[in-house]
């Protein structure tokens, strides 16, 4: 998922806090909510990947 836009990001989010609650540690995995909590996820991690890097540290830090 290589184009990703903030809107489809910021639904992505609002999407993930509304399943939390749906799927717990015992949730099946292929539980349809678990499913979607596992794609809508990848989203976000593909968005903040691009648009929030997060920069190496060095050895002094």
């Amino acid at each position: 998922m290589s184009n990703i836009s903030k809107e489809q990001y910021e639904y992505a989010l609002t999407r993930i806090e509304e399943l939390l609650p749906l799927v717990q540690e015992d949730t099946p995995a292929n539980d349809k909510h678990a499913v979607e909590l596992s794609v809508v996820s990848d989203v976000v991690i593909d968005y903040e990947k691009a648009h929030y890097p997060i920069a190496k540290t060095t050895v002094a830090e």
